[in-house]
């Protein structure tokens, strides 16, 4: 599972205090509408259910430094599982059962890509999940016409020196909407440091954006 990056949870919770569906702030940030709840799930603050950017990064890192390195899918934990699954156990069920034996087992979405190869491999693992394996499309995968500016240059022509993300200065610049085209939040990223500064502005305005990256 793909975490999200400092940049997208400001935009999160820029997006979230403009009452912005979150349809539309998965679509924004691209990334798919069950990662936006269960990023807010997971990381909004417990006393008062508010999500904050900077409170969210903070309760992520702590549980990553908390998580169990390098575990290992070995052959005899593929066996222990597939076994499990044939006898119509969940993943998040055999992730419980392992940890009541004390079986040093791999977590339920290791053991979902396991049972998706399978069925790549013309296996019937798949068969005794209670729903289906679902494979969803990266988003941009379609071509979207919204937003595209008339000759642009695609990233994909840039230095390569800037593709490196060696040399200070290199910026990326982004723009967030808010709800009914107000207000918005403008991002600007260095490639090199990843050091990002951000800005809340009063419109998509040519001239505000300019005002704001030069300030």
């Amino acid at each position: 599972m793909k975490h999200f990056t400092v940049e997208q949870r400001y935009k999160l919770e820029f997006l979230m205090q403009q009452n912005v569906s979150k349809a539309q702030i998965a679509v924004d940030i691209n990334v798919h509408i069950s990662s936006i709840y269960r990023e807010i799930k997971r990381n909004s603050d417990e006393r008062n259910s508010n999500y904050r950017a900077d409170l969210a990064s903070r309760k992520c890192n702590k549980r990553h430094k908390e998580k169990p390195k390098n575990q290992c899918f070995s052959n005899e934990i593929k066996d222990y599982v597939s076994k499990l699954i044939q006898a119509d156990y969940s993943p998040e069920q055999i992730v419980g059962k392992s940890l009541k034996e004390g079986i040093n087992c791999v977590c339920h979405e290791t053991i979902y890509k396991f049972i998706l190869n399978d069925k790549k491999n013309a296996g019937d693992l798949h068969k005794h999940l209670r729903s289906k394996v679902k494979i969803y499309r990266k988003r941009g995968a379609l071509k979207d016409k919204r937003g595209l500016i008339v000759g642009r240059v695609g990233i994909e022509n840039r230095p390569t020196e800037v593709a490196e993300k060696h040399r200070f200065g290199d910026l990326e610049i982004d723009l967030v909407i808010g709800k009914d085209h107000k207000g918005a939040l403008l991002t600007i990223n260095d490639r090199a440091t990843g050091m990002l500064q951000m800005k809340k502005i009063e419109s998509k305005d040519a001239e505000i954006v300019k005002k704001a990256t030069i300030e």
